[in-house]
């Protein structure tokens, strides 16, 4: 019987994030993840097939991070605000994470597309604003794109904005989007 691996999967795992959060996902190769866990490569690949496996398991965790943050509750905010300002949080909180996700070709999707946490940012929505889900969809398309303009400009070292800043005109556009569509009616 091989023996026991002393690295374990989540420790892999763990170091790969920590590298990204550190040097930007550019920077993880099995070389340099092998170094900050001071081990050879032979554990990396012991536990994962090849570099690509183990990108994708670092995707879907940076996945299950952002969602914890894109639920975090503020009480003196709607809850569909909230989601807004926690995704713009994120770009300057998590920013490399945010660019792996967001702003490269590491998870090879399309963000709009792939519906990233939809169905329950239209859930919030159609609750906390009495919107229908079409109506609901298009909001959520057209703030996300949005949304994803600040982060982007913040992760990027391209802007900055205070709180009350990012506040503001979220709910403006939010507000002009809603009363749109209300309008049509």
């Amino acid at each position: 019987m091989p023996p026991k691996p002393k690295i374990t999967r989540e420790q892999i795992l763990e170091g790969a994030l920590a590298l990204v959060r550190e040097k930007g996902s550019d920077e993880l190769t099995a070389k340099a993840l092998a170094k900050k866990l001071s081990c050879s490569t032979q554990p990396i690949f012991w536990h994962f097939s090849n570099m690509e496996e183990l990108k994708g398991e670092l995707f879907r965790e940076a996945l299950r991070i952002f969602g914890e943050c894109l639920r975090r509750k503020e009480e003196d905010l709607p809850p569909y605000m909230t989601i807004g300002m926690n995704y713009i949080s994120f770009a300057e909180e998590e920013r490399e994470l945010f660019r792996l996700l967001f702003m490269s070709d590491f998870g090879r999707i399309d963000v709009i597309g792939a519906r990233i946490e939809m169905q329950y940012i239209l859930n919030v929505l159609e609750e906390s604003e009495h919107i229908e889900k079409k109506k609901a969809q298009t909001i959520y398309r057209d703030m996300w794109l949005f949304s994803h303009g600040i982060a982007a400009m913040i992760a990027a070292g391209a802007a900055k904005f205070s709180k009350e800043e990012v506040r503001s005109m979220l709910s403006d556009v939010c507000r002009g989007l809603i009363g749109e569509l209300k309008n049509k009616e």
